[in-house]
């Protein structure tokens, strides 16, 4: 059987995408969860991993070109010898692609192509990180006895164990530090990356944020203009009493459990979603609506690649403690640039955190394709009148910007008000 591998659309404005690199070479074994290829997009530089386990057959697309979305890029085949004309004819069905020339002879076309096997194999019960999945591959380490303290099996669980060597000779490196030393023609093998497992990360091989900001602000720009245009949006403001929360958070961080703002915040979006089911909806651009049944809520994230808008999936299921966890390894992965295109698909609102810039309010633009945007503030102390008695307390500005087209103002206000009570209310 052959898998086609198609250029992800990673974001709702994104039309094109450009392979930056190929991290598999054609005749190689693949895992599925490993890294293909690297591809820069209208909103950062990405990792894609393999959907399958096979051997990768075919390569369409060179290094620095660019494909449109769904163009055809590569294919893998599940068997370790295929007929060319095989692979030709499949890719000539595509309607994604053009057709292959093929101008080889008859003995040509009945040579078989072979592959030798690196395989590891991972037992149905361990959890890796692709990461860890492509040091156990290179280093040819049996991960069956590797013992792990967290979800997934990472890179430092490797290191940790003492029978186990690792070569010296494989680099890590972030994929935006990887563009600019290519550009800049540095020697990585003379730098001790600063980032985590000692990758070289954009710091590490200088002031290099001009390449990346000039295709940020396209694409914000893009992104902005289009939400803009295109988007009715309207805006409810309220002040949120945070006396309760920033109690509940202290006490529980005694008990061992560190709840961020941002997961209190997602928790509270997440029952007034349950609350109120109908303004868990989109408008879709064929003058249709769409109610969700799951909840998926956005953050932004600032990462060193540049701000990223990750979508934490099926709230719904999760308590505080598994939404704590699940957030968390979100935002490592937005930060260490190694989301996955269905990290940044999805969701019906997103959150806009400033707070920590001193920023009391702002209007934040709705993520195209969504239907909200959450604008959080700092937390200050203010004056608060209650019976005729003056006291003071704590507070935070909340602005909720919405989709006038898929939620009208008495849904927004109920739900915006269950979130703002939930927070005040919070044991």
């Amino acid at each position: 059987m052959l898998t086609k591998i198609t250029m992800p659309s990673l974001s709702p404005t994104m039309e094109e995408g450009k392979i930056v690199s190929w991290i598999k070479n054609v005749g190689d074994e693949v895992l599925s969860g490993e890294v293909l290829f690297e591809v820069e997009t209208d909103k950062a530089t990405m990792e894609y991993e393999a959907p399958e386990d096979g051997f990768l057959v075919k390569i369409l697309c060179e290094k620095d070109q660019t494909v449109k979305v769904n163009d055809l890029v590569a294919v893998i085949s599940e068997s370790k010898s295929i007929d060319k004309n095989f692979i030709n004819e499949f890719i000539n069905e595509s309607n994604n692609t053009p057709k292959v020339k093929d101008n080889k002879t008859k003995e040509d076309k009945e040579d078989k192509v072979e592959f030798k096997s690196n395989l590891i194999e991972l037992p149905n019960d361990v959890r890796i990180t692709s990461l860890a999945k492509r040091v156990a591959i290179q280093n040819k380490i049996d991960i069956s006895s590797i013992s792990y303290s967290g979800r997934k099996i990472k890179v430092n669980d490797l290191l940790a164990d003492s029978s186990i060597e690792i070569s010296p000779s494989k680099i890590f490196i972030s994929p935006a530090a990887k563009i600019i030393a290519i550009k800049k023609n540095i020697n990585i093998e003379n730098i001790t990356g600063s980032g985590p497992n000692n990758r070289i990360i954009l710091r590490d091989v200088g002031d290099s944020t001009s390449m990346n900001d000039n295709k940020l602000r396209k694409a914000i720009a893009k992104a902005t203009v289009y939400s803009k245009q295109n988007i009715p949006h309207f805006y409810l403001n309220s002040r949120v009493q945070m006396d309760n929360l920033l109690e509940f958070r202290k006490l529980h961080k005694q008990n061992g459990n560190k709840y961020s703002l941002n997961g209190l915040l997602m928790h509270a979006i997440s029952e007034s979603f349950k609350f109120f089911p109908e303004s868990n909806c989109v408008y879709l651009e064929n003058d249709e609506f769409k109610v969700n049944e799951n909840i998926e809520i956005g953050l932004a994230v600032d990462s060193e690649a540049g701000l990223k808008m990750p979508v934490l999936k099926n709230i719904e299921t999760m308590d505080l403690n598994s939404l704590s966890l699940s957030l968390n390894a979100l935002i490592d992965s937005a930060r260490l640039n190694k989301l996955t295109p269905q990290d940044l698909a999805g969701g019906v609102i997103s959150i806009s955190n400033l707070g920590s810039f001193n920023i009391r309010s702002f209007d934040a633009i709705i993520f195209p394709g969504q239907t909200y945007i959450l604008s959080v503030g700092q937390i200050y102390e203010d004056v608060l009148v209650s019976k005729g008695e003056i006291s003071s307390g704590q507070f935070m500005n909340l602005t909720l910007a919405c989709d006038h087209r898929a939620v009208d103002g008495v849904l927004a206000a109920k739900f915006f008000s269950h979130i703002s009570t939930i927070i005040e209310k919070i044991k």
